[in-house]
């Protein structure tokens, strides 16, 4: 049978299941190939794979097919709660493998998740496929987010019971229930109109989108390592300006290239976070970028802010570009705050870990 034959049947049975659509796909998948050499490319996709199809198995769901660097699964639609719940972990297991072994390497994804209603078929091999515009939406809204995005549209979102929604590091923050969503819109390739999304914030905060469409976040940079670690200072020389940090993920390096604040020196036993980067060197350990130290003054910019809820998100940097991003509580003060703003902070400790604290606007930042 050929699939002329096959989508004839299908359009004469007019059977149209409900369903949700998750896709997940590397980034610049391209790239990786091009940067490195085929013994780690090759492995590491197939690792990839791997740990999408567990994921979505483990959840109820079913790959349809895989494409080559990415994966197309279903779930039925009462599982649109499941679907967002494989996504979040196969992000999370992709950070922790990348940042704890060396069986995959470079390697970020995106995943996209849409619910409605699908052509489902069979294929001329007697394999199941799906064909329609809820696969189309779901692989789209994969393309437009950032690296280690998860984004679901609205049908998802109303369809999924997100009271049951978590993830590690919200668990570890405590995040409340409705703080693991954030909702915007996007101009996406193929549709005439703006698409309503939400993106699920399994991470420390949000990733934001791939390029200038999306319409609530322009101002909000995705973070250039996977994950946030918390940790404390075991060494630190001021003369020669590196040492080394305890985490219950390891050791990691750190010299004062990748401080958010250099001029300053860290103190054993304090309480530190950054985001972990690979080693500098073959068989190296890793490296703590954009670190920042309890009891520090830094400079910072907000990235959102929620003027309702009373609290915000920034950004620091190191001297290489990477980015951290940290949780500022604001109080009535966050109506005086815009995303691109620039506060002045110190770091503290709290029971979710270390935050910033508002110690004084930057001159040219608060508006009235």
């Amino acid at each position: 049978m050929r699939y002329f034959e096959v989508f004839s049947d299908a359009l004469r049975s007019g059977d149209r299941p409900r369903k949700t659509i998750m896709f997940a796909d590397i980034v610049d998948s391209a790239k990786l190939k091009e940067r490195t050499a085929e013994v780690n490319w090759l492995p590491t996709i197939g690792k990839f794979l791997d740990i999408v199809t567990e994921a979505v198995q483990h959840e109820g769901g079913e790959v349809v097919k895989y494409l080559g660097d990415g994966v197309l699964a279903v779930f039925d639609a009462a599982g649109s709660g499941d679907a967002i719940r494989a996504g979040i972990r196969l992000q999370e297991q992709l950070r922790r493998l990348q940042q704890e072994t060396s069986l995959i390497q470079n390697c970020q994804c995106t995943v996209g998740i849409a619910t409605g209603h699908v052509v489902e078929y069979r294929t001329p091999a007697q394999t199941t496929d799906v064909i329609g515009s809820t696969a189309d939406l779901a692989s789209r809204l994969s393309s437009a987010a950032a690296p280690n995005a998860v984004w679901i549209d609205a049908n998802t979102f109303h369809a999924a019971d997100m009271t049951r929604i978590s993830s590690e590091i919200g668990r570890a923050l405590d995040r409340p229930t409705n703080e693991y969503h954030l909702a915007g819109e996007v101009g996406l390739k193929g549709f005439g109109h703006r698409v309503g999304y939400y993106e699920i914030i399994w991470s420390q905060s949000e990733f934001g989108a791939r390029n200038a469409t999306l319409r609530h976040s322009q101002n909000v940079p995705a973070p250039t390592a996977d994950g946030v670690l918390q940790g404390t200072v075991d060494q630190w020389s001021a003369e020669k300006g590196r040492g080394f940090l305890r985490t219950d993920r390891g050791e990691y390096f750190v010299d004062r290239r990748f401080l958010a604040s250099p001029k300053e020196n860290l103190v054993r036993g304090k309480i530190v976070r950054f985001v972990p980067i690979k080693p500098l060197r073959p068989n190296g350990r890793p490296v703590a970028g954009a670190l920042v130290q309890e009891g520090w003054r830094i400079t910072a910019e907000f990235t959102r802010v929620f003027v309702e809820r009373g609290y915000g998100f920034v950004v620091v940097r190191d001297q290489r570009g990477n980015t951290l991003p940290l949780f500022v509580h604001l109080g009535d003060a966050a109506r005086r705050y815009r995303p691109g703003d620039k506060a002045y902070l110190v770091i503290r400790s709290n029971a979710r870990g270390l935050s910033g604290q508002l110690e004084a606007s930057a001159p040219d930042a608060p508006r009235p």
